[in-house]
């Protein structure tokens, strides 16, 4: 393939390709981190329980929270939010005091979760996508006298893929484990299936077109 310069980030030999696969959702998480601008000794939850969640949850590890919760829907992704590095993991009934809370799972309820799980002067940084037509409550009051910071995050810029990239390549990061499903591109239906799915633990699902 011929693609401009710009556009081709290297990876050192050592990274193996299930971790490179997941570089595109660590790149969407790492710019949404940016903006979250967290510190080390946070209290930090992430709302979602899906791959750019927990990607995200990763990520954050870097910068050695106090707490790093996932607030998921579905207790079977526990072990691997727990994997990820996350030290906790809710279903329901947290409370929010968390300085950050990063919403990466594009529905009204995590929006509207994610804005009640901050902290009086936390930050809030939304990167989940919903659909166009979806809207959130939001308490306005709430917001204001709890003295929120609120922002969004649209995928990834170049800045941003260059320095996962160079995570990857200085082993500082390993995503690979969210890999639980793996199929031949012939079996492209069984692996929608197991998307549809709810019940087990499941990560990235994967077509690998090596696979004969």
């Amino acid at each position: 393939m011929l693609l401009p310069a710009q556009v081709v980030h290297v990876l050192g030999p050592q990274v193996s390709l299930l971790d490179a696969a997941l570089a595109e959702p660590a790149a969407v998480a790492w710019r949404a981190i940016g903006r979250g601008r967290p510190q080390p000794g946070e209290r930090i939850a992430v709302v979602g329980d899906g791959t750019l969640a927990l990607v995200t949850a990763h990520l954050l590890t870097l910068y050695s929270p106090a707490g790093l919760v996932v607030c998921g829907q579905r207790p079977a992704q526990a072990g691997l939010a727990a994997e990820m590095g996350a030290t906790g993991f809710e279903v329901s009934g947290l409370t929010g005091s968390f300085d950050l809370v990063i919403e990466a799972a594009g529905t009204a309820d995590a929006v509207e979760r994610a804005l009640g799980l901050a902290r009086r002067g936390g930050r809030v940084v939304l990167v989940g996508l919903a659909g166009h037509d979806v809207t959130a409550a939001l308490r306005i009051d709430d917001a204001v006298n709890n003295d929120l910071l609120i922002s969004a995050s649209f995928a990834y810029t170049s800045a941003a893929w260059a320095e996962v990239t160079a995570l990857l390549s200085a082993g500082q990061i390993r995503l690979s484990p969210l890999v639980t499903h793996r199929f031949p591109l012939e079996s492209y239906e069984e692996a929608y299936e197991v998307l549809r799915q709810s019940s087990d633990p499941r990560g990235k699902v994967i077509l690998d077109v090596s696979t004969p």
